[in-house]
């Protein structure tokens, strides 16, 4: 019997661990099945991916469903089915373990399998897919190693997923994670070993999906250290950073001091706030000590060798609009690198969905069950928190206009969240929908230009900075740039002068390696340079030096 097992991924970049953990579980079972993985993207037509299950002439096919994929994989299981009425189809996943009755009547597929997969599908194996019933389980008990060669085979340099542990100890009302509270450690030296072989197969990203990273903030210390001891010895690849979910309250001050220690770009963490609203919190059943979280965030931020990304959940029981923007405003004070202003989903299975009448919640009857309004906030607030959303993505996330936004900020005495949503919603007014960065940037400048105490040319230069600070092409917006004659005396300067301004200054600027610009409100007139040969592996911006034009011209050599 010819087995696939189909991994739809959002993006290309990902890769999907969980057919492969049912890969492995079979070969382990000793069966005399053929079976392959076969992975693709949404973004893929569905006719192409029919075409390309059908082809590799399958007996029964297994996809693997979450809220991003479930109603493509649907659509392909329809399509299958109509092609060869007698292809078996099972479902697993959290999409289906949640929905599986349901699954059930509008689909045609033959099985779920709900909870933790390994194990039932060993015994679907077992049965040769003749089991009766149509919603199977099975507990698990053996940890199935998921990293087999065919895996790295197929790996091509895609982020790599990695668990040390499953289970989750908090049960928020809106997620899934936490529904069994027990967590379930693996072994210590078998992720260990799976730690080295995944940052050394080409991969530069290592995301640890442990719903909760650092619960135990021992065990959490001890793949730090190891991760750091293996990258001081070379066994680990300078380029390969490592992705944690962390709880921030949860570390104790010696665990901060000992992250201050690592070398820049090592860690990532994404770290949920979800609100700070006490009454929303409590509602939700998010358990934790917010003025110890906040102080946690706030120290790793000012670390600045941690790449920090928290979360906002718009949508929550008790927040209305005033209450997210007030939210909004205190995690910006934090200084992570990322503010993911996110919309609530009810999934399935979650005890928010379940009390979704109290609440007078609305939402997409389709995934990914998107909220569109409840007694707290309505359509009409959630969409202004979307084009705030769109400016926080385009400014402040990308990280390519931190000295703009700083500017702006200081001289109109604007709070963050008013100035984002006042950005989007003048986007919206004249209509400028998904815009190329030199567009975009051209209306951040006509915009913030008119904002009460903001000086247009200031502005200017500030994004001048920004841009040549974060693009190594080292090339201008269109509606920055300004014709200078004087560029060349600079160029000339920099290609045939030894001013020590860079390691090897010379060099690099006769290659392209140099990017500059001339600023005319800093001060007596200067030109910004920047190093296109490091980058910050926080901030992602080059090294670079404000200096005199005057160092450049003629009469100065």
């Amino acid at each position: 019997m010819k087995i696939v097992l189909a991994g739809i991924n959002s993006k290309y970049i990902h890769s999907s661990l969980g057919v492969w953990y049912l890969h492995s579980a079979a070969k382990s079972s000793e069966t005399y099945h053929s079976i392959e993985v076969y992975e693709s993207t949404i973004n893929n037509h569905i006719d192409d991916i029919v075409a390309d299950i059908y082809n590799l002439s399958p007996d029964v096919v297994g996809f693997s469903c979450y809220i991003w994929n479930i109603e493509y994989v649907k659509k392909v299981t329809e399509c299958l089915k109509k092609i060869n009425p007698d292809i078996k189809i099972f479902f697993g996943g959290p999409e289906a373990s949640f929905d599986a009755e349901n699954l059930l009547k509008i689909t045609d597929v033959d099985c779920i399998i709900i909870g933790e997969g390994e194990q039932a599908f060993i015994n679907l194996l077992k049965s040769n897919f003749t089991a009766a019933e149509k919603v199977i389980s099975a507990p698990v008990t053996d940890y199935f190693n998921p990293y087999s060669e065919e895996y790295f085979d197929a790996l091509k340099g895609r982020i790599v997923y990695l668990e040390t542990s499953r289970g989750c100890p908090f049960h928020c009302a809106f997620c899934l994670s936490g529904r069994d509270e027990n967590v379930r450690f693996f072994d210590m030296d078998i992720s260990k070993q799976n730690i080295l072989k995944l940052a050394n197969c080409g991969t530069q990203t290592v995301k640890f999906v442990d719903r909760t990273f650092n619960c135990n903030d021992k065990r959490a210390r001890e793949i730090f250290e190891f991760i750091y001891m293996q990258r001081q010895l070379g066994n680990i690849p300078e380029d390969v950073v490592f992705h944690c979910e962390v709880e921030a309250d949860l570390f104790t001050q010696e665990t901060l001091d000992y992250l201050k220690t690592m070398p820049k770009g090592l860690f990532q963490f994404e770290a949920g706030l979800q609100s700070f609203n006490s009454q929303t919190l409590k509602a939700v059943d998010r358990r934790h000590n917010i003025e110890r979280l906040v102080h946690n965030l706030r120290e790793i931020a000012q670390m600045k060798n941690i790449h920090l990304h928290i979360d906002l959940i718009a949508g929550l029981p008790y927040e209305d609009y005033a209450s997210f923007a007030k939210g909004f405003d205190l995690a910006f004070d934090i200084g992570a690198e990322v503010i993911q202003l996110g919309f609530l989903k009810l999934l399935n299975g979650s005890p928010l969905a379940s009390e979704k009448e109290k609440h007078g919640y609305k939402h997409w009857s389709y995934a990914p069950y998107q909220v569109i309004s409840n007694n707290y906030i309505g359509y009409d607030d959630l969409l202004k928190l979307k084009l705030a959303e769109d400016a926080v993505e385009r400014i402040y996330n990308s990280n390519r206009f931190p000295n703009t936004l700083k500017y702006v900020l200081e001289k109109t005495d604007m709070s963050p969240y008013s100035l984002f949503f006042g950005m989007g919603e003048y986007c919206e007014k004249i209509g400028l929908q998904s815009p190329s960065l030199d567009t975009y940037t051209a209306t951040m400048l006509e915009y913030f230009g008119e904002l009460p105490n903001v000086d247009k040319a200031q502005l200017r230069d500030k994004m001048a900075v920004d841009r040549i600070i974060t693009d190594r092409t080292g090339k201008l917006y269109h509606c920055l740039h300004i014709a200078d004659e004087r560029m060349k005396y600079v160029r000339i300067a920099l290609n045939n002068i030894d001013m020590g301004i860079f390691e090897n200054q010379r060099e690099k600027a006769k290659q392209g390696k140099i990017g500059f610009a001339i600023l005319y409100t800093y001060g007596a007139e200067q030109v910004i340079l920047a190093d296109y040969t490091q980058q910050d592996k926080v901030t992602a911006q080059y090294p670079h030096k404000i200096l005199p034009l005057e160092m450049f011209m003629p009469e100065a050599e």
